[in-house]
């Protein structure tokens, strides 16, 4: 929830900018695009070649935040390291706007939430609200901002959409639930689900879980693969070797967002792989 005190009083204040702590590179961006150059954005979790679930929390990390008028955390278990931060150094004063909160989605559900256009959507409206309250007098640059970015969003929906109606019936599958949500946008059928979350959640699939899955790839019950880019583990490439060796299309996905790139920049680009892997399937 975000503190009114905290927001009043800073915006008496004219010569700030409004400093923005995001958990994970791709909200930062996010909040960087909104706000050019009334807002700075530290993100936190913003090395690409890094396996988020694999992060730990450093001294430097909090120092980084002490000044932030505003968080942005996702919630759902993925960046709790972020939950225990704010209690340490008390940081309960700041005004944090929470993915899981705006969408009111409960533990347990998909937490790649950056992958679901709708609740990106969700959270620029927030941003947008905010900024505006933090810094009244900039509130048309914040709105003509918020248009320039829905206006990409709606051209990567429109690309969803066409996807969808273009290929249904598409039957897919992941080392991780990590594209799960956007695999749902496109109405793609997601098979081998307890195998994704049991690796995502640290555990190991049960033999049953294994042989299921190379035989619905040698089978071809599976036309996409899906694996985490950023974790690497015996499975995932045996996984991966068969479904080549079975001729189905593999397509890798990241968790935080890639260097030098913007965010509609980023899911076009997952788009554009995911097409490609389509039309090799329908030669």
């Amino acid at each position: 929830m975000l503190c009114s005190t905290c927001v009043s009083a800073y915006a008496v204040d004219e010569t700030k900018v409004i400093h923005v702590i995001a958990a994970e590179n791709m909200y930062g961006d996010i909040a960087q695009q909104l706000g050019g150059k009334y807002v700075q954005v530290d993100s936190i979790l913003n090395n690409p070649d890094q396996d988020p679930h694999l992060f730990e929390l450093t001294p430097s990390t909090g120092k980084k935040i002490a000044d932030a008028n505003l968080m942005i955390v996702n919630g759902l278990g993925y960046d709790s390291w972020m939950d225990r931060l704010l209690t340490k150094y008390h940081f309960n004063h700041q005004d944090i706007i929470s993915v899981q909160a705006l969408l009111n989605r409960k533990e347990g559900d998909n937490p790649h939430l950056w992958y679901d256009t709708d609740a990106v959507m969700v959270l620029l409206q927030k941003l947008q609200t905010v900024y505006s309250q933090l810094e009244p007098q900039e509130k048309s640059f914040f709105t003509n901002q918020f248009n320039v970015f829905n206006a990409d969003l709606a051209k990567i929906n429109q690309r969803i959409q066409a996807v969808r109606q273009q290929y249904p019936h598409v039957k897919v599958a992941a080392t991780e639930p990590v594209f799960g949500l956007m695999a749902q946008k496109l109405g793609f059928e997601m098979l081998e689900e307890p195998y994704q979350w049991v690796v995502m959640n640290g555990g190991e699939p049960t033999p049953k879980q294994v042989a299921q899955f190379i035989q619905d790839l040698k089978t071809h019950q599976i036309q996409i693969l899906f694996y985490n880019e950023q974790v690497s583990t015996p499975a995932t490439q045996q996984l991966k070797k068969i479904a080549i060796a079975s001729g189905v299309a593999v397509v890798g996905v990241s968790e935080t967002m890639p260097a030098h790139v913007t965010y509609q920049q980023w899911m076009n680009q997952v788009l554009d792989k995911v097409e490609a892997a389509l039309k090799s399937n329908s030669r």
